[in-house]
């Protein structure tokens, strides 16, 4: 399942991040790559929140640093 989520979350950050999915990495950090600015982060919330089935709170969208952050919090929340 986990797998699932991380090849999912993948190609959701690759497309709207318009990057290739091999360049997704879980230290891909929002302050350090440009096209990740406020608009691109709440469409990539809402993506994920549509895909998975769940939701953020306000507080969980702003901890959101990293492709790595936004796995750990999907993963905790599906398997909740």
């Amino acid at each position: 399942m986990t797998d699932d989520i991380d090849a999912k979350i993948t190609e959701i950050v690759s497309k709207v991040l318009l990057l290739d999915e091999d360049k997704v990495t879980d230290t891909l950090r929002r302050k350090e790559y440009e096209p990740w600015d406020s608009m691109a982060h709440l469409i990539l919330v809402s993506e994920v929140e549509n895909e998975f089935g769940i939701s953020f709170t306000d507080d969980e969208v702003v901890e959101i640093w990293t492709v790595g952050d936004l796995r750990r919090m999907v993963t905790e929340k599906v398997h909740r």
